[in-house]
């Protein structure tokens, strides 16, 4: 069973929003899922980025031509008079697994992130997993989940180990730690923990937020855990908050909080 239900894009267009839709068609595609298109409008132009709702329908329509291309079966449109943040939102929570895939181009921005860009935004307060997009694929290849062997780690882990096998592609574990000695063995005791004896391991020296960042662009996606991406941590500045807006790879930013019941 793939470990998400549906795909919830945002798309307003930009190059940086149709990569997220190319990469979007790409998991659809392979795991046989749905799609819903979320385009947004604000009827005021004194507003900033306001759009109409002619241009939002015209959006969708064209992001759901892409999709057909891709092979996804399934899309539904969802032009909407909303902040995009929030339609994002309450179209992925009517889902109960549901993957939210946008373009990353707020996240490496200063300026983007203090004004509060809707990817910046989902990095930190998005209660469901997020897929950010920093370049198009045809398909995944390689997927890096990387770990400090605490146990969010291992629940990003293991939903990124689903990833991979949904779309194919080779997973690969991933530690920073003091010495290869205390690598090798979080990650063989992670592997115990994922029923993965086989699975790929690379361990990385030094400081975790640095290396992992730098690291992320040898794979076609990075999956690492939120912790840290709110609080106290994100304003100390987390591995996970670094990692989340240096990173050259297409992140997956699994939300290990407790899931409602």
């Amino acid at each position: 069973m793939p470990p998400y239900s549906k795909i919830v894009a945002g798309t307003d267009g930009s190059d940086a929003a149709c990569d997220a839709i190319t990469v979007a068609g790409v998991i659809a595609a392979v795991a046989d899922i749905p799609v819903a298109v979320v385009t947004t409008w604000k009827p005021s132009i004194s507003v900033p980025g306001a759009r109409e709702q002619s241009w939002a329908e015209l959006t969708a329509r064209g992001a759901d031509i892409d999709l057909s291309t891709s092979g996804v079966r399934a899309i539904e449109q969802f032009p909407l008079e909303a902040n995009t943040f929030d339609a994002l939102i309450a179209i992925a929570g009517q889902t109960s697994q549901p993957l939210i895939v946008v373009g990353a181009a707020g996240l490496g921005q200063t300026s983007s992130r203090l004004l509060g860009s809707t990817s910046n935004r989902l990095s930190h307060n998005s209660p469901v997993d997020v897929l950010f997009v920093r370049r198009p694929t045809a398909r995944f290849t390689t997927v890096a989940l990387a770990t400090d062997g605490s146990p969010t780690s291992l629940q990003a882990t293991r939903r990124g180990l689903q990833f991979a096998e949904m779309t194919g592609a080779q997973p690969l574990l991933l530690t920073v730690a003091r010495d290869v000695a205390s690598g090798t063995a979080t990650l063989a005791d992670v592997a115990d923990h994922l029923g993965s004896a086989d699975i790929e391991r690379r361990v990385l020296i030094g400081n975790p937020a640095e290396i992992l960042a730098e690291d992320a662009e040898r794979y076609d996606l990075l999956v690492i855990g939120n912790r840290g991406m709110a609080g106290f941590s994100r304003i100390l500045g987390s591995t996970a908050n670094t990692v989340t807006h240096r990173a050259a790879s297409n992140l997956l930013l699994v939300n290990t909080a407790p899931r409602a019941q």
